[in-house]
């Protein structure tokens, strides 16, 4: 385990450019949106860049939507008589192609994207939900807090 009994695991790079190939940036990310969200909750995330196929066939698979999506969040939970701090926390699955189609939208690098994205899974994970506007807005404005927050 990492600091404070969390662990932070990134894998699927190669799915992205290399200059947004930074795990230690996506580390930072989910660790700080833990501590902004005063979590105490430990064990394992995952983060897992993938790419626009498998994406979008476990968006179909497990969300049953047959379209592009840019990250989904799976919280793991325990199952009876087997304690939570053995198990991992969650994944976050971010679409490495919706980071790159995105980052051209908006005009910002595809690091700034993915990182976006990684912070939205893991507020997810903490509990977030964006289906109302305020709630969406106050995701909105957690995430940036987290990224405004990360090493440069």
């Amino acid at each position: 385990m990492g600091r404070e009994g969390l662990t932070v695991r990134v894998a699927g790079l190669s799915a992205l450019p290399p200059s947004a190939r930074r795990p230690g940036l996506y580390e930072a990310a989910v660790r700080r949106a833990f501590a902004l969200e005063r979590s105490r909750r430990r064990g394992e995330v995952s983060v897992v860049f993938l790419t626009r196929a498998r994406m979008r066939a476990m968006n179909r698979e497990f969300l049953g939507h047959d379209w592009d999506t840019d990250v989904i969040s799976f919280e793991h939970e325990a199952p009876p008589g087997v304690r939570a701090a053995d198990l991992p926390l969650g994944d976050v699955c971010v679409s490495a192609w919706m980071a790159r189609r995105q980052a051209a939208e908006l005009g910002h690098p595809v690091l700034r994207e993915a990182l976006t994205l990684v912070a939205h899974g893991t507020l997810h994970l903490l509990g977030h939900d964006d289906a109302a506007p305020r709630a969406k807005a106050r995701m909105f404005r957690r995430q940036d807090e987290i990224l405004e927050g990360l090493p440069r």
